[in-house]
């Protein structure tokens, strides 16, 4: 029995990880970034020589919206990093394309997540 209580707590939580999402859409577009807003770069990740890739995956991250949207902006995070062509590039674009799906689910309470900017503007 308790067997398939894990396997059930597992696959609600691959579930909310990976299509749970916010529904609505954002009033804003990308060229409306605050001003004053900073990005982190690879949040809770050394930024590398890949940092401008997790700037640009930061901007969707910011606004929100479907699950195919953020499907969509972690692949990308993938490519761009994949493209800088080292060794370590080849191993470190699955690692972080695991931590993004993963720990930048919207349904954690983190300033990284999928919508964080929706909290602040």
């Amino acid at each position: 029995m308790k067997k398939y209580i894990l396997i059930l707590w597992l696959i609600l939580f691959i579930w909310l990880t990976q299509f749970g999402s916010n529904f609505k859409s954002s009033a804003l577009t990308i060229t409306q970034i605050p001003a004053d807003f900073e990005f982190d770069g690879c949040s809770l990740f050394p930024d590398g020589d890949y940092g401008e890739c997790c700037i640009q995956h930061d901007k969707p991250y910011f606004f929100w919206g479907n699950w195919k949207q953020r499907f969509i902006a972690d692949n990308e995070l993938y490519s761009c990093i994949k493209k800088q062509w080292s060794w370590y590039h080849q191993i470190l674009a699955p690692v972080m394309w695991i931590g993004v799906r993963i720990g930048g689910a919207p349904v954690f309470p983190t300033s990284y997540r999928w919508g964080f900017g929706r909290d602040r503007y």
